[in-house]
């Protein structure tokens, strides 16, 4: 194709598949919506859009170890991606601390008294009891961080104004899996993936605020 003309297969393929939810953000090297090895990709539409984009700016995109501006961008897509990926986690998770802290909680209540079982800033502590204040504290840290994540990503979802983005969003969080939402919502794969970034992206600029900007300058 013309527009692909001026660049090799291997240039897009690390301009493009290397920062594509279909390759893990380049992290696989195995392209879902082509389904195989992005090395025996011989074409892709993603590809003719970034060819064109360059040939209508005449500029040609500086390489990845070459470009600081793109790299805080992709980093802040893909924590985005994996906070969302472990939405479910992080709620199961919360249950589980919180129900070991009202039990330790109860246990320390009848052994030492009310004002003990309450969290505290470590150090002080000279007895047996010191490892379990330790741990307890390192559990109310862990808490307050994954609730401050789902409140996060709670907060970003409400955001998104794309129906079907928020529909893909809401999904995931589910913890459906890719193939089941395209299917759910009658799309192919390949406009499915297209959806996801882009709702991917929006949450990363609600989550991260500036941070996050970068990736509209790229």
């Amino acid at each position: 194709m013309a527009t692909r003309a001026c660049m090799s297969k291997e240039e897009l393929r690390e301009h493009v598949c290397e920062g594509c939810p279909a390759t893990g953000w380049g992290r696989k090297t195995h392209c879902q919506v082509h389904d195989k090895h992005v090395g025996k990709v011989e074409a892709c539409p993603e590809w003719d859009k970034f060819a064109e984009g360059q040939q209508t700016s005449g500029q040609q995109r500086p390489l990845r170890n070459s470009a600081p501006k793109v790299e805080p961008a992709l980093e802040v897509v893909q924590r985005t991606e994996e906070e969302i990926r472990d939405y479910n986690y992080m709620q199961l998770e919360v249950s589980r601390i919180q129900r070991f802290l009202r039990e330790a909680g109860e246990g320390m209540v009848a052994q030492y008294g009310l004002d003990f079982a309450m969290p505290k800033a470590i150090g002080g502590f000279g007895d047996k009891t010191h490892a379990e204040v330790a741990r307890r504290e390192r559990k109310w840290k862990r808490l307050q961080s994954l609730q401050d994540k789902i409140a996060r990503i709670d907060e970003a979802v409400e955001t998104i104004p794309d129906e079907q983005e928020r529909l893909i969003l809401e999904a995931l969080l589910d913890g459906d899996k890719n193939n089941q939402i395209a299917k759910e919502i009658g799309v192919s794969r390949q406009r499915y993936y297209e959806i996801k970034r882009s709702a991917v992206t929006k949450m990363a600029w609600a989550m991260y605020g500036g941070v996050a900007q970068q990736i509209r300058s790229c």
